[in-house]
Formats: C-alpha cells, structure tokens, sequence
C-alpha cells in the first residue's frame, strides 16, 4: 500500500512538473519575439508602437525590472523625460524588493529552467540606470537631480567593493565621469576631482583608451587644487603641456554631447541535444552567447561658433556585458548540470508507474530548458562623448554625425556663465 501510494505521488508530482514546464517555456519564447519586435519598431523610430509592443510585460513579476528598464529607455528615446524618470525610479524600487532572492526561486533556477527566477539587473545594467538617470535630469536642467544620482553610484559603488570602489565586469568609467562633470558644474571641484580620479582607473583596470577630454580636466583640476605632484604624473603621462586654468572655466558653460551607438548585445540561446547514454533519455544544455549589435557609427563632432570637439567613446556596454557572462559561465554551467541530473532522476522514478508522463517529463523538460537570455536590450552598444567649454553668449551649435542626417542637427544657443548644456542623441541599430 505505501509502494503504490509512493508511486502515485511520484507520478503526480511530474505531472506537475510538466504542467509548470511549459507554460515557461511559452512565457520565453514570448519574451524573445516581443523583444525582437520592440527592437524593429526603436530602429525605425517608432517609439509609440515599441512602447505598446512592451506592455505585455507589465504584469509579469519574474520581467518587471525588465520591462521598467526598457520602457523607461524607450521614453527617453521619444523625449518623455518625465515618463522615463517615473519609470526608472520603479525601477529601482523593483530591483531593490528582489535583493534578496526567496529561495524557493533559487530552487527553480537550478531545477527547472534559468527563467524561473525574477530577473534581477547586473551590477553593469545597475549602474546604467543611474547613469541614464542622471542624463534624464541633466537634459531637464536639473543639476541636482543628476547630483543625487552621482552620489548613488558612488555609494552603490562602495558597496560592490569597499576597497576600490570599482564595478567586478567594468562598466564604471562612464559613470564615474559623468559625476565628475555633475560635480564640477555644482562647483564641488574636489569632489569632482574624486570622481574623475576613479574614472581614470576604470579606463585603466579595462585597458580601454582615456578620453583626451578627462585627461585634460584632470590635470586642470590638480592644478586648482594644488595637487602638484599628481598634476606632473598627469602631465607626463598624457604629454599634456600646457592648459586653460580652471579659474577661467568657472566662468564658462559646458556644452556635452552624448552619442548612444546601436544596441546592447542580443543574448542568445545556445544549446546541444543529445541521448544520455545507457539512458536514451534526451539531456539539453543551455547556455546563453552574445550577439552584438553595432550601428556603424564611425565618429561625431560638437562644433561651436567655429571650435570643436570631437565625440571619443567613453563606455562600452557590449564588451562589459561580455565579461559579465565570462564570468556568469561556471555557475551557469553548473546549473544547465543540475537540472539535467534533476530531470533524470525524476523521469526514471516515475517511468516505471507511468512511461507516458515520464516520456512527456523527459521531452517538455529537454525542450523548457533555455538559457536565461533576459538583458536590458535597449542598451547601447557603444557611448561617445564631447565636451566644450564656452564663454557666456550666443552661438550657433552643431552636431555632426557623418551619414546621419537625422541626428545631426544646428541650433542657435545662448550660454550664460555656469550653464551646463547637455544633448543626447540615440542611434539604434540599423536607425
């Protein structure tokens, strides 16, 4: 009598099993042709049709954060700042209630599929938020909004690694130069300094190229605060000799372009379906690979009233994405293992009571078993920057962005001594 009671439950449980397996298997194939679809509309342009191509996602509880990330970017894109700051503080409060995972998610992770969990951002996407952040108040000239969000990254920052005050993948370097201009426009230049300092360190920890543009301002500010000896490494090392003094700069405005190249890097399923052996059972592993998505951009120009910058880039979330999931590979191997050992055990105990549910068991696990390709898609590929510094007046401002005509632009604009003007142009791939 226990026997036959022990078999039932067993055959009952993987039955339950099937039923909860595919209907995640239906919820990400979703996900990816909604996305895809949202990608096609922000390339043309249409921010009105990728926003209702998105609304799916709104009552999802495992998607939210994902769905409040790229709504919030679309609305940036079509010039809702409002809507795109409301939507990034959900953001935020969603990604802080999922800090700490409820185990029986964890469970799922390594038992069911990797989409079984809530999808809680990276550190790199974290840190992009802020970023983006900070961008929508400085684009609504409000300094001290985007001053709020520089002490954030900062704090986040600290808290990822109490010593350094670095990102574990990369992804910091923008971020932490873009509070250094934040805190030099609010007239904190040694805080700025500060935030420049880590920036620099951040281009170096990626061996990525420091901008000319921060290696200018951090000999400036050095020199304004009598940091000497910094100053001379500086000078040294960037062969940089000579300077406009930063005492003549407090009476400029900054104009600062930012170029957003492309897309983020497109997660993509990876997988191989063999029979186990001794077995004939099918075993699946999953694993996620990147797809980047480039525009092409070859470079872009600030000019005004016949001075000019040119736009360098200065983050690049393609390759810190990938160093990301570099890292992510252990864990994700171990899992894709886990589930397969889960999987068999569970088919073999209830093959004998019932072959059908087992055969069923076998193939909707084989089949549900994705990679976990969620990311914050609408990301760029690539940031460039510029910067002018301007005395008070009116000039005529261009942006020039060779074989884009639809972001370059001229405009007639008035500075006033302590301005800080930013303009943000997002390019998509194949827009």
């Amino acid at each position: 009598m226990q026997r036959r009671t022990a078999a039932r439950w067993r055959t009952l449980t993987a039955a339950f099993l099937l039923a909860t397996v595919l209907p995640l298997l239906a919820g990400c194939a979703a996900l990816r042709t909604d996305f895809a679809e949202v990608e096609r509309d922000l390339a043309r342009g249409d921010t009105e049709s990728a926003l209702e191509r998105l609304e799916p996602l709104r009552g999802s509880r495992l998607n939210q954060p994902l769905y409040l990330l790229n709504r919030g970017m679309i609305l940036r894109v079509s010039g809702d700042l409002d809507g795109s700051i409301d939507a990034f503080e959900q953001a935020k409060d969603a990604i802080g209630e999922l800090q700490a995972i409820s185990l029986s998610e964890t469970v799922a992770g390594w038992t069911v599929t990797e989409t079984a969990t809530s999808y809680t951002p990276p550190v790199h996407e974290h840190l992009l938020l802020h970023v983006y952040q900070m961008l929508n108040f400085l684009e609504r000239g409000d300094l001290d909004g985007a001053r709020v969000e520089a002490l954030q990254i900062d704090l986040g920052l600290r808290r990822v690694d109490p010593g350094s005050g670095a990102a574990p993948d990369g992804g910091d370097a923008l971020a932490r130069y873009l509070s250094g201009i934040v805190f030099e426009a609010a007239g904190e230049e040694s805080d700025a300094m500060i935030a420049y300092r880590y920036a620099y360190r951040a281009y170096q920890r990626q061996s990525k190229a420091v901008p000319r543009d921060l290696q200018q301002s951090l000999v400036r500010l050095t020199d304004a605060l009598d940091l000497h000896d910094e100053r001379d490494e500086y000078t040294a090392a960037f062969g940089i000799t000579a300077w406009t003094p930063q005492r003549e700069l407090r009476r400029h405005a900054q104009v600062v372009l930012l170029i957003h190249d492309g897309l983020a890097p497109r997660l993509q399923d990876e997988s191989l379906l063999v029979a186990a052996p001794n077995s004939g059972h099918l075993v699946r592993v999953a694993l996620p690979s990147l797809h980047r998505r480039p525009s092409g951009l070859s470079g872009a120009r600030l000019s005004a009233n016949g001075t000019q910058a040119s736009a360098e880039v200065v983050e690049w979330p393609a390759d810190v994405m990938g160093h990301w999931l570099q890292r992510q590979m252990p864990i994700l191997i171990a899992r894709a293992t886990s589930r397969n050992v889960a999987r068999y055990q569970a088919t073999r105990q209830v093959e004998r009571e019932s072959p059908l549910i087992a055969f069923l068991l076998n193939i909707a696990g084989a089949v549900a078993d994705n990679a976990d390709t969620r990311s914050w898609r609408t990301l760029p590929d690539r940031v460039r920057l510029a910067r002018l510094y301007l005395e008070p007046g009116t000039y005529e401002l261009g942006v020039d962005i060779p074989g884009r005509t639809a972001g370059s632009r001229r405009e007639e604009l008035r500075l006033a001594p302590g301005d800080l003007v930013v303009i943000n142009r997002h390019l998509a791939a194949g827009g």
